[in-house]
């Protein structure tokens, strides 16, 4: 745990809490930490999540399974970002994502209730905590509306081109790196990869956008 402390300090999860704090904290929370190998499912579709998973290393994507098995990306997630806290707040709800890490991943676990409730110890700083799990939340409930209006446009050039736009606003710059591979973007957008590189390449020769692997420049106004 001692290795990782400065990690889980930093995180938003404990923004605001001294050490002291902290160290009662993970105490108090039945804090463990987890390593997971590429491919590890962390959370399962139908799964009742009742710990709190916050990645210290490594890369995560949210997905979820069709009935015909296609896959689709919901979510990439890195080192401080937390996985399914929306399922675990929800209570006794069957989880409908797969958290699936993409690369070995290590995780900081913790006991939801222990975290939400007053203990017996009645550690003074349990509400900065709630304070922040409802400001994550609230986040995650912001990058969820924002995909919806990625996958809502009626075309394949307008979900990458305000994909593009909400990427550019976010790095607040022309020229910026995206999470995706091309697959995992396509899958993130609902749309055929293919169709996607096309369109890609197109938009790329009209001189809109620009682009080598994963960096992005949006070049003049559509």
């Amino acid at each position: 745990m001692q290795k990782y402390y400065q990690k889980i300090k930093n995180s938003s999860l404990f923004y605001g809490i001294t050490d002291s704090e902290l160290d009662r904290m993970l105490e108090c929370f039945s804090a463990t930490i987890k390593k997971y190998e590429e491919g590890d499912l962390i959370i399962r579709q139908g799964d009742i999540v009742t710990k709190i998973f916050l990645i210290l290393e490594g890369e995560v994507n949210i997905e979820k399974d069709t009935y015909w098995g296609r896959r689709m990306i919901i979510q990439k997630l890195h080192a401080n970002n937390n996985i399914g806290l929306s399922l675990v707040a929800s209570k006794n709800v069957e989880s409908n994502i797969n958290a699936i890490c993409t690369t070995d991943t290590l995780v900081l676990i913790l006991n939801y209730e222990k975290c939400t409730r007053m203990c017996q110890n009645a550690c003074s700083h349990h509400g900065a905590l709630i304070d922040n799990l409802f400001k994550i939340i609230s986040k995650e409930n912001i990058e969820l509306i924002e995909k919806i209006e990625n996958i809502s446009q009626k075309t394949i050039r307008d979900k990458l081109l305000t994909y593009l736009s909400n990427e550019s606003i976010k790095n607040k710059s022309n020229t910026f790196e995206i999470n995706f591979n091309r697959q995992e973007l396509a899958d993130y957008l609902n749309i055929d990869r293919s169709a996607m590189s096309f369109e890609l390449s197109k938009l790329k020769q009209e001189g809109f956008i620009d682009f080598n692997k994963n960096k992005f420049k949006l070049k003049v106004e559509i």
